[in-house]
């Protein structure tokens, strides 16, 4: 069974996180939601407070086949996180996949994880920081390069979590969740 690990954070974009975990699961992936800070309650960009399966601290990272990071307004605390940059890079090192909506291909940036490949972020501050460091872009709303993928913002959180469900288990798989909750 494939293993997925999200990284829930303070201000993170709530439905960037719980989107892919909701489906991820319905495909039979095994999700685990990682809080980043000293409790489990997670409080996220729009207020909503979401509840964290287990610690990022007490995660092993071996054992987790993605690592997927919402964005929204918490991003930048967690760009000067040294222990979050190192996820990133164990995940990227290892050959795992990193998934990153809206803000969170900045991680991937300060990671330095991006030379050689084309991301996808939100347009605006994201993408203006991506094009000044001459990191190769796209547009698209969502962008699979090696095992790195990248996507717009919460508007594609559901087209994101089927990416990563036909990126981990197969094209059918993800068109077998596309149908059952009647997406496009």
């Amino acid at each position: 069974m494939k293993k997925v690990l999200i990284i829930l954070h303070p201000g993170c974009e709530e439905i960037e996180a719980v989107t892919p975990i909701d489906l991820l699961r319905r495909a039979g992936i095994e999700v685990t939601s990682a809080s980043t800070e000293s409790t489990l309650q997670i409080t996220g960009g729009r207020g909503i407070v979401l509840t964290a399966d287990q610690m990022l601290a007490e995660c092993m990272p071996q054992i987790f086949d993605m690592l997927v990071i919402p964005g929204g307004p918490g991003v930048d605390a967690l760009r000067i996180r040294p222990e979050i940059l190192e996820w990133v890079r164990v995940f990227h090192r290892t050959g795992k996949a990193l998934a990153a909506i809206c803000a969170a291909p900045l991680l991937l940036l300060d990671a330095g994880v991006l030379e050689h490949h084309t991301v996808t972020s939100f347009p605006g501050n994201a993408e203006r920081e991506l094009l000044e460091k001459a990191i190769s872009y796209s547009v698209d709303r969502i962008h699979v390069d090696g095992n790195l993928i990248t996507a717009r913002g919460a508007g594609v959180s559901e087209e994101f979590s089927l990416a990563l469900i036909e990126f981990l288990k197969g094209r059918e798989a993800a068109e077998q969740i596309r149908q059952r909750i009647v997406a496009r």
